[in-house]
């Protein structure tokens, strides 16, 4: 980045010689904006009131002239704080003396123009050193008002103590103790507010602080409220000052509130809101940690039975909405008398069940899925009697150490369980054996899933769900990731890792995509329609952009359907932007002119991140969803994520963090500054458009 210029003001009766100084300047390589004006007391102080940019004064010593004095005193009675250099003749000896008391910062021999370069030069780094030292000032206590406030309004109890006496407090706080204004705790031994058994323990704490009041600390300790009433509390104390006097912060979080709160963030996190059953998220993590777990198992240690109800689509259209909620709801408690403690049930999709359980046995395992289906056949629902009774198909698998994944045992199950279904359902199937499958099976699974690929093509058999992008920062904008589903003839949902790969090998990619593309677009159209503020995420794939009537293509939906290109943003992964750059480097071009936007996909892991950024006009990029695995108890992971999120911002890049799947990241991806977040925990990819994102 070059040099600023600098702007000086040279006052001097002698025209000629003021051109050979600031000649001189710019044959230094300073770069020199300057405004002479004669020895004009009205002239200079109308230049100086005036000046918005001035960085520097240079003042020529001539007889009869306003005086030193008084130009100072202009300067700080317009408050303008810049360097003075004054040029004297030589051997004027009382004028040096005098300048510099007045705060002349420099006295330069007449026509000594290296010495003048030489104390400009220092000056004006002087003057833009002082500058950042006062930006830095006024953002240091705006950020000290700003986190006042924040501790003021804080649910968290905060308190500031000095030698064990409390200097201020929040309302937080003194309501946790019952006190009523700050003044009953102003002054207060904190030791007060400690159980008496605890005195001990806590002074030791105290003395520790004392004797080094940078270190911090953390300790569970039982508080004592005004009611006497004991309660366990974690204590976090670290440094702190209040009116530039050290001081020590203290946070007391109340234990209790804190386990319940908890729990039910993971309840939350866990269960299905409609069946009070784990969701499908919970069950794919336990299902690849047993997985995993087998590897170094001969036998099967778990078996997997798949449930899904033959005739529900039949019931819904029937009996209504509100009747075939009510007939889930009846088959989950069904199946839940149906399971043992150290079972895992869980609602999968919208009437497709799945059972983790420890049963090997496969005589047993088999004569549970009969129960299965003859219960859920032989049971009378409430909202349906009149209407046609569920029944149901079970697909049943055993874990092995040659199923490399979860998803690999699910898709063993949901086949057998399509295989039942096939046979005309209200039965179980079980699953062949991995090997004696991927020998004999593979192929023709293959040639299924690409008929129903075809098929859901030609028949609009895809489906879009949403998921909110959210912002860390208060953007209210209403931000939405775009994914697509495949419908079996089960009318059940395929996930991508399932099919997106068979699609691509069938050459079928670039068509998926501008189906996506096309049904997004107009959907997000009805929503504007609607008046919501609504922006697309959409992916395209490698395949795709190969294709050069992509950019066209895109501009005639736009067209169709009335929409506008800001309210798109294409997201690519970083594989595919490295494998394809030059095509990449068009697109992005071209969307420019429309206005799109550009997302990169699964940022941050592969070498060297900041060259895409520099090569390409990036709007948003979306950190790799494994910067978020274990995230808050791996330190590597959190430097690393706060590199790749200064890196991104630095080119003026938005940051979103993908793969959200509990509250203990939260914290972490605020104080690093990431501006958006992704992820089940937020909320699992919907078919409906309904994210309150003013109260998140």
């Amino acid at each position: 980045m070059p040099d600023p210029a600098i702007e000086i003001l040279i006052i001097g009766n002698a025209m000629t010689e003021v051109e050979s100084y600031i000649s001189s300047l710019r044959n230094s390589g300073v770069t020199v904006h300057a405004n002479r004006l004669n020895q004009d007391d009205q002239r200079i102080a109308k230049a100086i009131r005036s000046a918005s940019s001035l960085d520097m004064v240079i003042y020529t010593a001539e007889s009869g002239d306003i005086g030193i004095e008084h130009l100072m005193s202009l300067l700080q009675e317009y408050d303008v704080a810049v360097p003075v250099i004054a040029l004297s003749e030589p051997g004027n000896e009382d004028f040096v003396v005098n300048a510099m008391n007045q705060g002349v910062k420099d006295v330069v021999t007449r026509k000594n123009s290296e010495h003048l370069t030489l104390a400009v030069k220092r000056e004006f780094s002087s003057l833009l050193t002082e500058r950042k030292l006062d930006k830095t000032k006024s953002q240091l206590k705006e950020a000290e008002a700003r986190c006042h406030t924040l501790i003021q309004s804080s649910r968290e109890a905060i308190a500031y103590i000095h030698e064990g006496m409390h200097v201020e407090a929040n309302p937080a706080y003194l309501q946790m103790f019952g006190q009523v204004e700050q003044e009953e705790i102003e002054g207060l031994p904190i030791l007060d507010m400690i159980a008496p058994s605890e005195h001990k323990k806590f002074k030791k704490i105290l003395r520790s602080l004392s004797a080094d009041h940078e270190q911090t600390a953390e300790i569970e300790i039982s508080c004592l409220r005004d009611d006497e009433k004991e309660f366990c509390a974690q204590l976090s104390f670290s440094p702190a000052s209040i009116d530039g006097e050290p001081c020590t912060q203290l946070v007391i979080r109340d234990q209790t509130n804190d386990r319940q709160l908890e729990d039910k963030l993971r309840l939350l996190s866990t269960q299905d809101s409609h069946t009070g059953l784990y969701n499908r998220q919970h069950f794919l993590s336990i299902l690849e940690e047993t997985t995993r777990q087998q590897q170094d198992q001969d036998s099967p240690t778990h078996s997997l039975l798949y449930i899904t109800l033959d005739n529900f689509q039949e019931i819904r259209n029937s009996a209504g909405i509100a009747a075939s909620d009510s007939v889930l709801n009846e088959v989950a408690e069904l199946l839940t008398g149906l399971t043992h403690t150290d079972d895992l049930l869980a609602r999968f999709g919208d009437h497709t069940f799945t059972l983790l359980t420890p049963l090997t046995d496969r005589q047993e395992v088999e004569s549970l899925a009969v129960r299965i289906c003859n219960e859920i056949d032989a049971r009378e629902y409430a909202e349906t009697a009149s209407y046609i009774s569920p029944t149901s198909s079970v697909g049943i698998a055993f874990s092995s150490a040659e199923i490399p994944g979860g998803q690999e045992f699910l898709n063993l199950a949901y086949h057998a369980c399509e295989n039942a279904r096939q046979e005309g359902g209200n039965q179980f199937s079980v699953a062949i054996a991995a090997t004696r499958q991927e020998e004999e099976d593979k192929a023709g699974n293959e040639t299924d899933l690409s008929h129903l690929i075809q098929h859901a093509l030609e028949n609009d058999k895809f489906k879009l769900v949403y998921q909110p992008i959210i912002s860390l920062q208060g953007d209210t904008r209403e931000n939405y990731a775009v994914l697509v589903r495949l419908i079996d003839h089960n009318n059940e949902e395929i996930q991508p890792n399932y099919f997106l790969k068979q699609t691509d090998e069938m050459g079928k990619m670039a068509a998926l995509d501008r189906w996506v593309i096309r049904h997004a677009i107009a959907e997000l159209s009805v929503q504007r329609k609607k008046g919501r503020k609504i922006n697309f995420f959409i992916n395209i794939s490698g395949t795709t952009l190969e294709d050069d009537t992509l950019l066209l293509w895109v501009c005639d939906c736009l067209r169709e359907f009335e929409a506008k290109g800001p309210w798109v943003i294409f997201q690519i992964s970083d594989s595919d932007v490295r494998a394809h750059l030059q095509q990449v480097q068009k697109l992005t071009e071209g969307l420019q002119k429309i206005k799109c936007q550009l997302s990169i996909d699964h940022f941050g892991l592969n070498p060297k991140p900041e060259t895409l950024l520099r090569n390409l006009r990036i709007n948003y990029i979306q950190f790799d969803p494994k910067f978020l695995d274990d995230l808050a108890g791996n330190q590597e992971k959190q430097d690393a994520l706060n590199e790749a999120n200064r890196i991104g911002q630095s080119y003026n890049v938005k940051t979103v963090a993908t793969g959200i799947e509990d509250a203990n990241s939260l914290a972490i991806l605020w104080s690093i500054g990431v501006n958006y977040i992704r992820g089940y925990f937020l909320q699992e990819p919907s078919p409906t458009i309904s994210y309150d994102f003013n109260q998140s």
